[in-house]
């Protein structure tokens, strides 16, 4: 049977739409479990050299999550689409946050050392214009740091598949693919490092992990007990010496954007 296009349109929304409607829920899972995604955040900034007075970017910022792990010394700038979870970051960040597009940034051309994103990009269709705006406004030799889901992992797979079917809101991301990196090269960025990361989601229990995934992702059609379920399923857990790992796995690419050289 043939998807109705309406359904496909309202499956697929795009960041803002997504989060302007279900921020709330997500804040309160990040809320509930502060350190649950203490690896995720640390992995991304591994990646990044940050010296003393850097401008850091982070998008989209969502609650501001990034500064509790960012050190004192750099410059942090949030930014974010959807106004219900700028709100919510301005009650937790010391830092700036200023809402925005995806299309247009509020940042000068070349004045950005480092950009950061964390796992906000598969609700972002149109990529090309997104990568194009940060190519416009990190300094040359400064670098982007992309966390976020591949095609075809466990991950995307759980999102699209179980999330999509027990949420109201559905879920229809769009995954970081060889298109990806096409469109990362258009925009005039340099491919440095790409890797698959597995690593895990802590909490103190089982249930714990699915009471928070099932308010971080908007399941209001399906129990804890059925989220546990899935995430046993799709996922898998570790026995971790503070408690248990739930799997997860996202695809970093690290990218800069190269300096020109004039004759």
């Amino acid at each position: 049977m043939f998807e109705n296009q309406n359904d496909t349109l309202i499956r697929q929304q795009d960041y803002k739409s997504i989060f302007n409607q279900r921020a709330n829920a997500y804040h309160q899972a990040m809320l509930m479990h502060p350190n649950a995604r203490d690896q995720e955040f640390q992995a991304v900034l591994d990646y990044a050299r940050l010296a003393s007075g850097d401008h850091v970017v982070d998008y989209p910022a969502g609650g501001g999550y990034l500064s509790w792990y960012t050190p004192d010394h750099i410059e942090l700038t949030h930014l974010e689409t959807s106004q219900l979870f700028a709100e919510l970051g301005h009650s937790r960040s010391p830092h700036p946050l200023y809402l925005c597009d995806d299309h247009t940034l509020p940042l000068a051309d070349d004045s950005v050392d480092w950009l950061l994103s964390v796992a906000g990009l598969h609700h972002v269709m149109d990529k090309q214009a997104l990568f194009n705006e940060f190519a416009r406004v990190l300094k040359p030799a400064a670098q982007l740091i992309l966390a976020d889901a591949s095609q075809g992992s466990k991950v995307a797979e759980f999102l699209d598949g179980w999330v999509d079917s027990h949420s109201s809101l559905g879920h229809s991301g769009s995954y970081f693919n060889n298109r990806t990196l096409k469109e990362l090269s258009s925009a005039g960025l340099a491919l440095l490092r790409l890797q698959e990361k597995h690593y895990h989601w802590v909490f103190p229990d089982k249930m714990a992990a699915a009471h928070y995934c099932k308010h971080m992702f908007g399941v209001d059609l399906a129990s804890d007990m059925q989220v546990l379920n899935a995430l046993e399923h799709y996922l898998g857990f570790d026995v971790l010496p503070e408690g248990v790992g739930l799997k997860w796995q996202l695809q970093f690419i690290q990218c800069i954007k190269p300096v020109r050289h004039f004759d």
